[in-house]
């Protein structure tokens, strides 16, 4: 029997959003539907739940997934052993750290040791990565006095790069716009829950050679 291959079909968007909406500077809205599975030429989209994110107990202003139902199920606190957010069922395979543009400053700078520590920590686990709420752009730029800093933003994007390289947490440069970093959060957990339960549950894991 040949090989049957999992493929992705792109969600809809909306109309108005276009490309040259994008180009106008205006980002595009979330997607409205699913990531969509299929076998045999069916989809089993429906077959896949959606994931419980869980959020760490001192985690102080936690990111708000109520804006992507299609995406994520419902969101509970949770003591986490490592990072800010992980899964329900994935507790001690994934793990996201998320760090704002002023807290990663001094965090860098300021708090080095222990912030290496964490990094230790989270490089135990699968599945993991450090989101920043900036573009890369916003981190090389000089710091201005809501910051209160000296730190040389050289300093700040040569630590996140020997960070990767030590440990091998991925870097997901976002945005200082929340909303699209609480968009990219969720697509993140999502499509990670989505590839652990394919694989967990004996339909293979989508992307394989050929999908694309």
């Amino acid at each position: 029997m040949p090989r049957v291959i999992p493929h992705i079909i792109k969600s809809d968007y909306k109309e108005d959003e276009t490309d040259e909406s994008i180009q106008r500077g205006r980002p595009a809205s979330p997607p409205s539907g699913r990531l969509l599975v299929k076998r045999d030429g069916h989809s089993i989209t429906r077959q896949i739940p959606k994931p419980t994110v869980l959020i760490d107990t001192r985690e102080k202003s936690p990111f708000d997934f109520s804006r992507f139902p299609n995406w994520i199920a419902e969101e509970k606190r949770h003591k986490l052993d490592a990072g800010d957010y992980s899964l329900k069922g994935m507790e001690k395979l994934l793990s996201l750290e998320r760090k704002s543009l002023s807290d990663l400053i001094t965090t860098v700078i300021q708090e080095r040791p222990r912030f290496f520590k964490m990094c230790e920590k989270l490089s135990q686990y699968r599945w993991r990565a450090l989101l920043i709420e900036a573009s890369y752009e916003d981190i090389k730029t000089p710091y201005g006095e809501e910051y209160e800093t000296v730190a040389h933003p050289n300093a700040v994007s040569g630590t996140l790069d020997a960070l990767e390289a030590r440990f091998g947490i991925p870097v997901i440069y976002t945005s200082t716009n929340r909303r699209l970093a609480e968009e990219k959060a969720a697509s993140w957990l999502s499509k990670h829950f989505t590839y652990w339960y394919l694989e967990e549950n004996g339909f293979g894991r989508v992307l394989q050679e050929g999908d694309l």
